[in-house]
């Protein structure tokens, strides 16, 4: 398993991954908070949600970590 500033993938992945949830969750709670029709609100969840994931996967790809490999991604 290769390194990366004494991080291993793992541990990149798994640290991305928390960061990830916790920038996901703020912003879900704030949007929930403006769009009072919850129908909305599952399209917009879903396009943030789909949203972030894509980049996310593309920021693994870019430092060359497969995730698809990884328990915890």
């Amino acid at each position: 398993m290769r390194e990366f500033q004494g991080l291993t993938e793992l541990e990149i992945v798994k640290l991305i991954n928390k960061r990830k949830k916790r920038y996901c969750a703020i912003a879900l709670n704030d949007l929930e908070e403006e769009i009072d029709d919850p129908e909305v609100f599952k399209r917009v969840r879903k396009i943030l949600l789909d949203g972030i994931n894509g980049f996310t996967r593309s920021v693994f790809t870019v430092i060359g970590i497969e995730v698809e490999g990884h328990e915890d991604a």
